[in-house]
């Protein structure tokens, strides 16, 4: 059940994305906009208000390279995360790389049973891998070796999902309630640790797809006044941090902090 919005996402494999920032005035609007041409994700179909939360734990190198590369606009760069759903003892865990080609986003992610992570991060096997979650994992922690990554961060967030009920491979989904928490282990809880809203203008709206907007898309951003922006979850729960004065726990841990941001 868990995460089965994503593992079904046309989208994931090779997409554009763009994001936007809007009122929460405007969201009951914009539904209903977009509904005569969206559904609900089969996994956001079975919550309440269509709505679920997401949880990722971040992973960079001692000099956050991965988080310099974000905020400086790289075109060539990538992310890793381990993301879940849910809290539960059987809920999956998914090894996520996100990279991105100029404009071009690619996701690879290996699903793996929880209790399989402890021993991959010690390379030890786990027999009851399969041959293509084994490549997941391996593309996961071969990433992870090359830059040293270590955890810095959880980011967590709630998603309103759609996908098209033409069957085509586009993706509208809405991102509320922002928080983040450093996490310096492998701490996938969706509630311990001290958690502290990212300060956010309004909902975060995102249009993936993988060639073309469809003409009511282009309908909705003209309609709307929409402004497409970056807005990187882990970038801007880092930057807070940093203006918060919180950012003690990743020195000790032998971390190179970049100059606070206006």
């Amino acid at each position: 059940m868990y995460g089965a919005t994503t593992d079904s996402d046309l989208t994931m494999f090779s997409r554009f994305e763009c994001k936007y920032i809007v009122s929460p005035m405007v969201l009951p609007t914009m539904r209903e906009f977009i509904e005569p041409h969206m559904q609900p994700d089969p996994y956001a179909a079975r919550c309440p208000g269509y709505r679920y939360v997401i949880n990722s734990l971040y992973l960079d190198s001692d000099d956050l390279k991965l988080y310099n590369q974000t905020v400086g606009g790289d075109k060539d760069r990538f992310k890793l995360r381990i993301r879940t759903y849910s809290d539960e003892v059987d809920s999956p865990v998914f090894l996520e790389v996100k990279t991105k080609r100029n404009s071009t986003i690619r996701k690879r992610r290996g699903r793996i049973h929880r209790s399989w992570l402890a021993p991959l991060l010690r390379t030890r096997p786990v027999p009851e891998m399969s041959d293509d979650v084994r490549r997941d994992a391996d593309f996961f922690f071969d990433h992870g070796r090359w830059i040293e990554a270590k955890p810095v961060m959880r980011v967590r967030f709630t998603r309103e999902a759609y996908e098209s009920k033409a069957g085509e491979p586009l993706r509208v989904t809405f991102d509320t309630d922002l928080m983040h928490a450093v996490t310096l282990n492998y701490d996938l809880s969706l509630e311990t640790g001290r958690w502290v809203t990212t300060p956010l203008p309004g909902t975060i709206l995102e249009i993936k797809f993988t060639e073309r907007f469809a003409p009511w898309v282009h309908d909705l951003v003209r309609i709307f006044g929409l402004r497409q922006q970056p807005v990187p979850k882990y970038g801007l729960s880092v930057e807070h941090m940093m203006y918060d004065g919180r950012e003690a726990a990743l020195a000790v841990a032998g971390f190179t902090l970049p100059p606070r941001r206006a």
